[in-house]
């Protein structure tokens, strides 16, 4: 976990989180980076991987570039004032993905991703906002971030530019991180940070933000597709109204009948796992393909497998939680409610709270059929995978 120093984790969920920023000098102390500057330009290049360079030109003035880029981009590239910014880096890089183990006192399916950005001296993206949770990790070199909570409104942008700027910037707190240190921020907080440096490198978890709207039309989409919004609206008494006439009563019994669907809580708990797990489509590209019968083999070869491995690991992509309806647990993965049929609650909850189920805990479930072919299963899907399934270490080394 990272260190809080002056405070508990409690605390912060109590008076900073959602409510306002923290500084944490050494967080996470001797912390060093799994991934490099040029590691991270490389990754740039990969046509699967989203990018971004953003280059200040003046004092309002900047230029965004979209990736995959080309060794012939960075070659032209100012000396200073740019930054390269690389996301869904838990996604790609395991040793980043375990990064979030510091940060297991939030639920992990509030997680967006980790962002990494490297900038050179001056570089930039310009004061903004945004609308959701962040953590800003300084993982190399120094920044000076400048915050503001004044004017943190849509018609505060800088109009006719590539990137959501603010037009008025009052600082109201300034501070300067070096490797180790944190910052958080929470939704609608203007910061500005600035690279004092060619080493600066910056990660920043992010968490989902949810519009009332999405949640809306989630579950409403959600009603349909399970058939469960069928009550009829039924006309309100005519008497003494008028031929083109909306009488209160009429819209009342349409609120009333939308009334009943959110009022049934164990509707909304099924949607909303459903909801808070899903992928979004960046995410759902980078899904492992499920196994064919040729490279599964059968569940005894499985069952055998899971008695000699140190341990099994949820690919970084997917997204678990789970619930307790009625005096149950129900899991779900990746937008999906996963069956789970005749599993004990441990099982599941375990499955859902840790990114790897370690030997002693596989000795044992190879031993309950049922337990071994549910995780069958979701091998089967890549959901989770046996250390040498994965290749993500790997797959990116040498390029830059």
């Amino acid at each position: 976990m990272i260190q809080f120093n002056q405070i508990d984790a409690n605390t912060f969920l109590t008076e900073y989180w959602q409510k306002k920023p923290l500084l944490i000098r050494q967080a996470l102390p001797n912390f060093i980076s799994p991934i490099s500057p040029e590691e991270l330009a490389g990754l740039s290049l990969e046509e699967e991987v989203e990018s971004r360079i953003v280059i200040q030109q003046a004092q309002q003035d900047y230029a965004l570039r979209n990736g995959p880029f080309s060794e012939q981009d960075y070659a032209d590239l100012p000396e200073k004032n740019w930054t390269l910014l690389v996301q869904g880096m838990d996604r790609l890089i395991p040793k980043v993905q375990q990064l979030l183990n510091s940060f297991n006192f939030i639920p992990r399916w509030r997680i967006d991703d980790i962002m990494i950005s490297y900038a050179t001296e001056g570089g930039n993206v310009g004061p903004h906002f945004d609308h959701y949770d962040v953590f800003l990790l300084q993982a190399t070199g120094t920044r000076k971030w400048m915050l503001s909570a004044q004017d943190c409104e849509l018609d505060n942008y800088l109009d006719n530019t590539p990137l959501r700027l603010m037009r008025k910037f009052e600082i109201e707190e300034e501070y300067t991180l070096e490797a180790g240190d944190m910052l958080y921020l929470p939704p609608k907080w203007g910061h500005h940070g600035v690279a004092l440096d060619d080493n600066c490198m910056t990660y920043s978890i992010g968490y989902r933000s949810y519009k009332g709207q999405e949640l809306f039309d989630s579950f409403g989409d959600y009603l349909s597709e399970n058939n469960l919004f069928n009550q009829m609206y039924q006309d309100p008494s005519w008497q003494n109204t008028q031929t083109g006439e909306i009488n209160n009563q009429a819209w009342l019994n349409a609120k009333q009948l939308m009334l009943n669907a959110l009022n049934d809580d164990q509707a909304i708990q099924h949607w909303f796992g459903r909801f808070a797990t899903q992928l979004d489509q960046n995410a759902h590209n980078a899904l492992a393909e499920p196994l064919n019968e040729d490279e599964a083999g059968d569940l005894d070869t499985f069952i055998n497998a899971l008695k000699q491995v140190d341990y099994l690991e949820r690919d970084p992509v997917c997204r678990f939680a789970f619930q307790r309806i009625n005096n149950g647990c129900v899991l779900y993965i990746n937008g999906f409610e996963w069956p789970t049929d005749g599993l004990a609650d441990g099982v599941i909850m375990q499955v859902a709270n840790q990114d790897r189920i370690h030997a002693d805990t596989l000795q044992r479930w190879s031993k309950q059929r049922p337990v071994a072919e549910w995780l069958y299963q979701l091998w089967l899907r890549q959901f989770i995978v046996f250390p040498e399934d994965k290749e993500q270490a790997e797959c990116f080394e040498g390029e830059a």
